[in-house]
């Protein structure tokens, strides 16, 4: 069974929105993997993390948005484990990241950390993060078909999950998720441009 470390560098910490992705992706991945956590609002000792990150055998971190970057356990974590960086307890292990915020920023965050991560020496399986905001919950409501099949949606965790343990096992049966069916170049902006003068 894989040894999974969840990471979690959100001011919420398991009481957060980040806790909850995290929370349904622990669900996708537990049949096969062993789950542990790590809270960074909690502070652990670098002893503890670096314990806990020499177990396993890949990660899954996530983070809130907080002024475009994330939050300030996660800078503390990545502070403390600077020296270690390209060290075993990273070295080709595969990472998933998931992304909070509110509304915006999330994207940007989710980019950096996945490269933060790559040059710490994990390996990024396909499709391997998620940026998921408030803005985005509110949008699911009401969004056409086609429309919600372009949006990042919670149960999009599985994809990272997957494609995850595609990449412990050694195989490469990647999943993806779904797409706006090339409908990207659609206009969009009416509400304002259209409106009686």
């Amino acid at each position: 069974m894989f040894n999974v470390l969840f990471i979690n560098g959100s001011l919420g910490g398991n009481t957060g929105n980040t806790a909850e992705l995290l929370a349904l992706t622990e669900e996708f991945l537990s049949a096969e993997c062993k789950i542990t956590h790590l809270e960074l609002i909690r502070e652990p000792s670098i002893d503890r993390i670096l314990e806990l990150c020499s177990q396993a055998d890949a990660f899954i971190f996530g983070t809130g948005t907080y002024w475009d970057s994330w939050g300030s356990p996660l800078q503390r974590f990545l502070e403390m484990t600077a020296h270690t960086e390209g060290m075993d307890y990273w070295f080709g292990k595969p990472v998933g990241v998931i992304v909070t915020a509110h509304a915006v920023g999330a994207k940007s965050v989710l980019s950096r950390l996945l490269g933060v991560l790559n040059v710490y020496g994990m390996m990024i399986p396909p499709l391997a993060g998620l940026a998921y905001t408030w803005s985005n919950e509110a949008a699911l409501v009401s969004a056409p078909d086609h429309l919600q099949r372009e949006l990042w949606t919670p149960k999009d965790v599985e994809v990272i999950g997957h494609n995850l343990l595609e990449m412990l096992k050694g195989t490469r049966n990647w999943f993806s998720w779904p797409t706006c069916e090339g409908r990207s170049g659609e206009k969009w902006l009416y509400a304002f441009t259209n409106r009686e003068q």
